[in-house]
């Protein structure tokens, strides 16, 4: 499903699939994609229409029917539609079972927020100072449960090109003499796209989105406009979401991936830490800018700053840093989820 948490919870669902004393369901859409999980020994349930009020409580008798001795959530995720999602938990913890939630984000209101506290046994954050983005009603709720900090790793496959490899993938692209630049993720005005579009029309560079730019949706068309505008037509491809095999190669392959977050860029973010792992020079933004991180060969320009993203691109552009296999890394984050796990579980 087009969606990071999503990506997440497969990679998570996987890693964990491999211990010998875990086994591991997924209750998921009709509309999710089990196929992957083929290789793997997670069992996909992609059965749930939507989740809407009246789902609730079949729902919770298809949880009971599987028998969990753990219910984990997830939250939040662009496939939920309704109220069930947070009311399930509740209802789930009151039957009788442990209910573990992560917390990628602030629930998106106090409400919300409020209603799947009660429904935690435990909570999961992936940011470390999430708690402190709450309503202080929310963090009230939260006084006596356990939270536990897991961070995330790249939710893409750590690809390896030669330089023959990249460079033909690089090619299939640009002219000698033009960077290729990525971008990949969903196409919002946080994302910052105004800038990264300035920077396309003053420099050498052919941009690739690997997102969707939608006929429907008013800021994509905006953003279209733009590209219209500064006449950058014929140097901006938009390929729509890519397989994660063909993304982690066009990404290895690029001269940077950009990220011009219009606020800065979180200390987690799923997209960043793909690109990351990629080895490819990453430009983002953070409040105040000015900052380069040779550990994970990424700058950070103060958000809108175009000037400064030339700049850097104009340093760091083709030059390269070790890959980051994540195999390992969600080995450990499994790990992790497990010891979550046995605390609520009988000796």
């Amino acid at each position: 499903m087009k969606c990071g948490v999503g990506a997440y919870t497969q990679k998570l669902a996987n890693a964990l699939a491999e211990a010998p004393d875990c086994e591991v369901m997924v209750l998921t859409g009709c509309d999710a994609d089990g196929s992957e999980a083929s290789d793997s020994n997670v069992e996909v349930h992609a059965e749930v229409p939507d989740w809407r009020s009246r789902r609730l409580f079949p729902l919770l008798r298809r949880v009971r029917e599987l028998s969990p001795d753990v219910v984990h959530f997830q939250f939040p995720t662009q496939g939920y539609n309704g109220r069930t999602a947070f009311l399930l938990p509740l209802f789930v913890r009151c039957s009788g079972i442990p209910c573990v939630q992560t917390w990628h984000e602030p629930p998106t209101t106090v409400q919300s927020a409020r209603v799947l506290a009660l429904g935690a046994s435990q909570l999961i954050v992936v940011k470390e100072d999430l708690r402190s983005h709450l309503a202080q009603s929310v963090q009230w709720m939260l006084r006596r449960k356990r939270l536990t900090w897991i961070p995330a790793a790249s939710m893409l496959p750590t690809v390896n090109l030669s330089e023959a490899e990249r460079g033909a993938v690089k090619a299939s692209h640009v002219q000698p003499g033009t960077w290729l630049l990525v971008f990949y993720g969903f196409v919002a005005p946080l994302k910052g796209l105004e800038t990264l579009l300035d920077v396309v029309a003053r420099t050498p560079s052919r941009l690739v989105l690997a997102a969707d730019l939608l006929p429907d949706n008013a800021y994509h068309q905006s953003l279209r406009r733009l590209i219209d505008d500064l006449g950058i037509q014929d140097r901006v491809d938009v390929l729509g979401f890519q397989p994660d095999q063909a993304l982690a190669t066009l990404l290895a392959s690029a001269d940077a991936a950009v990220f011009p977050f219009a606020e800065g860029a979180a200390a987690w973010n799923t997209s960043i830490d793909g690109a990351v792992a990629q080895g490819v020079f990453v430009l983002t933004t953070e409040q105040g800018g000015g900052r380069y991180d040779p550990k994970r060969h990424t700058y950070y320009a103060k958000p809108g700053g175009g000037d400064e993203m030339i700049q850097a691109l104009q340093e760091y552009a083709g030059s390269r840093a070790p890959t980051k296999p994540s195999t390992e890394a969600w080995r450990e984050i499994a790990g992790a989820h497990r010891a979550v796990y046995r605390e609520l579980l009988p000796s």
